[in-house]
């Protein structure tokens, strides 16, 4: 058959300059093999209700497992000019077996409803390629945080010390943002998850269909019922780029942590060769460049997730060319969401992490000021008392250029009884247990803080949660190999005839 099997209502062929332009065969080789297993799914539907016979079956499926297993071979050349992967794979069925049989593969379907379906397949993969690797990274950290349970480390607000945690803590607080992020894909995925097949173009068809069969036969959890809803709806694809979006800025912000602290000023942490390269010119240098190339990562996928936005915004109701812009964006952050979630689940597993630089960070700072003020307004004062007299015992101390463990119990006396007419009795004793950073992490009381006893409740948890996850998951993938499983099987029985 000729290349342009679509053609007959138009008179010559394209230029060669719109046939290029409007060609998404290069795109389209992305979801080559779920076209093959949608037009599958949807002609053993054809059979069942009689719209074909099973002798036409047999010779398209036939014609199809050829293509599949020639394309899984890559050895399937596609050449010739065809607008899409739908047109060429018709055209190659066509050819082999004639157009009396091969005619009857498009029957009841268009290539809007088909696209959709493709679409969908793929990205469904690729939602449990990327929530597979997410759980990775998670377990990663937390395996990196149970071993971190002794590093205290400075926390901050507006980039300057706050208060003293620990870094089993701070990798906690990414694993809960990872953990919602592995939520919204799961969400995301349960729309994701519904076949749009037999939407036909956009009104439906005449041929007594079951639609619910051939989303069965592809793993489907349902149909999307309405046929202008199935064919024309992209939400699926700018929801799953915000996900993605979310996800990368995430991963972004733990990105930017560790460049910071792996640098000299800072030397709390240090990549694995492995994943750090060096200059051209400069000997002496580790660089980052993983981590830079991970936060650099955001901006493409927040960029796929604007384009998709931009192409749909406008778009009247029902199915539009303009849609087959959807699918670049689409590819392009999936891959790089999957890159970079194994880089850093790499980065993590691999880090050396310094403690004596956190630890001597941390004694050194005036982050235990508040453990300070809540010590003495647990010893009757009031807050705001603690508060005014901390606050101008760690302004002498600056003025003296001192640090926090240089304060004394007599200083505090004389203090409190110049600002606040009282004089607070506190002993030396006390007061190096109080600014001692570990010490201050065992006397946190509330939920959530990172005090030893709520990190190690929060890692146990943790860990039933991925367990939970990585077990729905897993039951998903299942779900969808039987669906597979079964689907070979009937190709095959009905082949073997």
């Amino acid at each position: 058959m000729d290349e342009h099997l679509y053609r007959s209502r138009l008179s010559g062929e394209p230029s060669e300059i719109a046939d290029k332009f409007m060609s998404s065969l290069e795109d389209d080789m992305e979801i080559l093999f779920e076209d093959i297993v949608g037009t599958e799914a949807h002609d053993i539907m054809l059979c069942e209700q009689r719209i074909i016979t099973r002798f036409d079956l047999k010779k398209i499926l036939g014609a199809l497992e050829r293509i599949r297993k020639d394309a899984e071979k890559h050895t399937l050349k596609i050449t010739g000019k065809y607008e899409d992967i739908h047109e060429f794979l018709e055209n190659q069925v066509i050819n082999e077996i004639g157009i009396e049989v091969g005619g009857k593969l498009h029957t009841a379907r268009s290539r809007n409803d088909q696209v959709a379906l493709d679409v969908r397949m793929k990205t469904r993969t690729e939602l449990n390629l990327i929530s597979g690797k997410l759980i990775e990274l998670i377990q990663a950290l937390l395996t990196k945080a149970s071993d971190s349970m002794d590093i205290p480390m400075i926390l901050y607000t507006h980039t300057q010390h706050a208060q003293i945690g620990n870094f089993a803590h701070y990798l906690l607080a990414q694993i809960d943002l990872f953990l919602r992020d592995l939520e919204r894909l799961d969400s995301c995925y349960t729309r994701v998850n519904r076949s749009p097949l037999g939407g036909s173009a956009i009104g439906g068809t005449r041929f007594p269909i079951d639609r619910r069969r051939s989303a069965s036969l592809l793993g489907f959890e349902g149909v999307i019922e309405n046929s202008m809803d199935a064919v024309s709806a992209r939400d699926f694809v700018i929801e799953t780029a915000s996900c993605l979006s979310i996800l990368t800025i995430n991963m972004s912000r733990v990105a930017e942590d560790l460049i910071v602290w792996s640098s000299s000023e800072f030397g709390y942490v240090e990549l694995a060769d492995e994943y750090a390269s060096t200059s051209s010119v400069m000997p002496q240098k580790k660089n980052p460049c993983t981590l830079e190339l991970i936060r650099g990562s955001t901006g493409v996928v927040c960029g796929s997730l604007m384009s998709l936005i931009m192409s749909i915004k406008g778009l009247p109701s029902g199915y539009n060319r303009d849609l087959q812009a959807t699918k670049t964006p689409l590819w392009i952050a999936l891959k790089t969401v999957k890159d970079s979630l194994g880089v850093l689940t790499g980065v993590i597993s691999s880090l050396r992490v310094k403690r004596e630089h956190w630890v001597e960070a941390a004694r050194n700072s005036f982050a235990v000021a508040v453990d300070l003020a809540e010590e003495l307004t647990a010893k009757g004062l009031t807050f705001r008392k603690s508060h005014m007299l901390v606050g101008a015992l760690v302004k002498d101390l600056v003025e003296r250029k001192q640090r926090m463990n240089d304060l004394t119990a007599n200083s505090i006396a004389v203090t409190s009884e110049k600002l606040i007419g009282e004089k607070v009795n506190i002993t030396d004793l006390d007061l190096t247990r109080i600014l001692d950073p570990l010490s201050s992490l065992e006397a946190r009381q509330s939920m959530g803080s990172p005090s030893p006893i709520e990190v190690e409740r929060m890692l146990r948890e943790r860990k039933k949660s991925i367990q939970m996850n990585a077990d729905s998951l897993a039951s998903r993938i299942g779900k969808l190999e039987n669906a597979d499983s079964e689907l070979r099987r009937l190709v095959n029985s009905y082949i073997s005839e």
